[in-house]
């Protein structure tokens, strides 16, 4: 069965613990990359300096887990003003990557693409320009991510896969 497929096939929460989980397993990605990197650029338009949050896709993470909760009336609307927030904050490097201001490897650039779009779902915004459904289009980037970087093999990312049937 071809990812698209079963990703589509899973309910919603299934689909967004999954790209969670595929995200987490590629943390590693831009925590090293960061180590040795200075996560920053240089703005092609205005000539400013931007310097990105080395904990960035950690944040996300805490925060996209707590919205996939169950939650009471306010704890949800507090988790949407910190999606709106992070959403925010993630657009500047992803827009950077798109206008090549911000060189990274396609590893890191596949986990904050990747991060991205499952905030920009979670937010609301279901599908690309693709029409492709973005939890899918997290889940791929993800898994290219993380088979690149020698993370996982196919067979890995299939037991991971399988777990969620």
């Amino acid at each position: 069965m071809a990812l698209k497929d079963f990703v589509n096939g899973l309910d919603e929460n299934s689909q967004i613990e999954l790209a969670i989980e595929l995200i987490e397993i590629g943390l590693p990605i831009w925590e090293n990359y960061n180590l040795e990197n200075p996560i920053e650029y240089k703005d092609s338009v205005v000539g400013m300096n931007h310097k990105i949050n080395k904990n960035l896709i950690k944040k996300s993470i805490k925060i996209l887990k707590n919205i996939n909760r169950h939650n009471n009336f306010i704890v949800k609307k507090i988790n949407e003003f910190k999606i709106i927030n992070i959403q925010n904050e993630i657009r500047e490097p992803v827009v950077a990557r798109q206008d090549d201001d911000f060189e990274i490897p396609i590893e890191v650039e596949l986990i904050l693409f990747s991060t991205s779009n499952l905030i920009n779902y979670v937010k609301g915004d279901r599908y690309n320009i693709q029409s492709e459904n973005l939890v899918y289009v997290s889940i791929n980037q993800s898994i290219d991510a993380i088979i690149k970087s020698g993370i996982l093999t196919d067979e890995g990312v299939n037991k991971i896969l399988m777990k969620v049937k």
